[in-house]
């Protein structure tokens, strides 16, 4: 893993060396409030993240720089952010392989969910 990634006001996470989907499991990601966050599934179905960004209980995080720099997303910008996804979502249930945006399920525990949507330009 590369330096944190900081952002005002905001939880720290760790870069990643290339984005989620193309690393070796088991693939983690370290915030700084200390929760170690493991992949459970890449790819996940365009209804899935529908249903995740749908639940404030889900950590929502973008994947920017082609996926690389984590950046959790606040409760307010989940409409934008659904707006855009669903239009441009390359994985299952998406446009296929032309889209820009790509997600992983990552789980703290048993309960945590978290929503990692890469974005590709």
């Amino acid at each position: 893993m590369t330096a944190p990634v900081a952002m005002p006001n905001t939880l720290t996470m760790q870069a990643f060396p290339m984005n989620p989907d193309r690393l070796e499991a088991p693939v983690q990601l370290l915030d700084d409030a200390g929760t170690t966050w493991q992949l459970r599934k890449k790819r996940v179905d365009l209804r899935a993240v529908r249903r995740l960004m749908k639940d404030h209980a889900a950590t929502i995080v973008l994947g920017e720089s082609g996926g690389t720099r984590p950046r959790p997303v606040v409760d307010g910008e989940r409409p934008m952010l659904w707006d855009k996804v669903k239009d441009d979502y390359k994985g299952p249930g998406g446009s296929g392989t032309a889209g820009r945006y790509l997600a992983h399920e990552f789980r703290a525990d048993a309960e945590r969910r978290m929503l990692y949507l890469e974005e590709h330009c």
